[in-house]
């Protein structure tokens, strides 16, 4: 009795599954981490054929195109994606990005079109951070599956169900008012104390704040102001006004040479000589100013560069000045509906309520 017919290896398998059948296809193995154990084939599978042959053509096909399709690492579809997308949002918004991606380290140098909705979920459940890093996490699975998607690197998008855990996310703490006077004590003595102090009274989001320059320093009707932000269109180029707590630090950093920018990283050869000045990144300020002033000054920890936005938001709430006039200076979403309904915010209003900043 003739042997019978043996499909050869990479050619795929159909298998019966009640009343249809299910194709499928090893598209690479994985190499577990733990050396004791074997490695174990990855597998793509589709279910719903009529008939065995159908799901056979159907493995022919996908392995075929499996050969001709340009296959991508993880970290390859990142570095493409964000190229391209880094334009279209502000540098706060992909700094939070880059952070999220980070958190699936593990993944990085997998083919994409073999990591599965599970291996991303173990990535986000092995991830010690609150909720709202979950969520971002979530946000960013699903924008490179979703380009992915679109380049034809992957089948279909993956992250749909991904779960962000039990909760709700925690609003950041702002810096209280002991906090903050203990940051202008240190002014003195600690070269970037100034920066976070000033943050606290003019309310930018850290990447806002770090790219503003001279340049956007204006005086108008005896009201001295800055204009900038770009995470939000109701956020971009608003008119922040500069309290007189904060005016010497504007005042100084004004009259420093060597750059445009008012707030920019002071850079030194490995001799500790200056050599001049350039951009400060929102990662560099969070990670080598920041947090380690907070940890010098015995501020609690869980305290971070957004938590000076939020004691700028409460200064904001016990100034004079309508809610109105206070929205368009931090740039809340709300105020860009009040604006196109109703007049918009002047260099009075906007006046009225740095006066009164504390």
């Amino acid at each position: 009795m003739p042997k019978p017919k043996v499909r050869g290896n990479g050619q795929g398998s159909a298998y019966r599954r009640k009343r249809s059948w299910e194709a499928c296809v090893v598209i690479g193995w994985v190499i577990p981490s733990d050396p004791t154990k074997k490695p174990y084939p990855k597998k793509h599978r589709k279910t719903g054929f009529p008939t065995k042959a159908a799901a056979l053509e159907y493995c022919m096909t996908y392995t075929k195109m499996d050969h001709e399709r340009q296959r991508m690492r993880l970290e390859q579809v990142y570095d493409e994606w964000s190229s391209k997308y880094a334009s279209r949002v502000g540098e706060s918004t992909m700094s939070g990005y880059r952070a999220a991606y980070k958190h699936f380290s593990r993944l990085h140098s997998a083919w994409i079109d073999g990591i599965t909705a599970q291996d991303l979920q173990d990535c986000m459940d092995s991830c010690s951070s609150g909720k709202r890093t979950h969520q971002m996490m979530k946000v960013v699975a699903g924008l490179l599956w979703g380009y992915a998607c679109d380049s034809d690197y992957v089948d279909k998008n993956i992250t749909e169900n991904l779960y962000t855990g039990k909760g709700e996310s925690k609003q950041r703490e702002p810096l209280t008012d002991k906090e903050v006077e203990a940051i202008r004590k240190a002014i003195p003595k600690e070269p970037y104390a100034s920066y976070i102090y000033a943050l606290c009274y003019l309310g930018f989001r850290p990447g806002e704040f770090l790219k503003l320059k001279k340049s956007d320093l204006h005086t108008e009707e005896g009201l001295v102001y800055l204009t900038g932000g770009s995470k939000t269109e109701a956020g971009k180029n608003r008119m922040v006004p500069v309290p007189s707590t904060i005016m010497p630090i504007i005042e100084n950093r004004m009259s420093v040479s060597g750059t445009d920018l008012l707030f920019p990283q002071t850079v030194f050869s490995r001799k500790g000589e200056f050599t001049g000045y350039k951009p400060m990144s929102d990662e560099y300020f969070r990670k080598h100013v920041f947090k380690p002033l907070m940890s010098r000054l015995g501020i609690a920890e869980g305290k971070v560069p957004y938590s000076a936005r939020h004691t700028y938001s409460d200064k904001l709430k016990n100034a004079a000045g309508d809610d109105k006039t206070k929205a368009a200076i931090i740039g809340h979403t709300d105020y860009q509906f009040t604006q196109k309904r109703y007049q918009s915010t002047t260099t009075k209003d906007i006046k009225k309520v740095a006066d009164t900043i504390d």
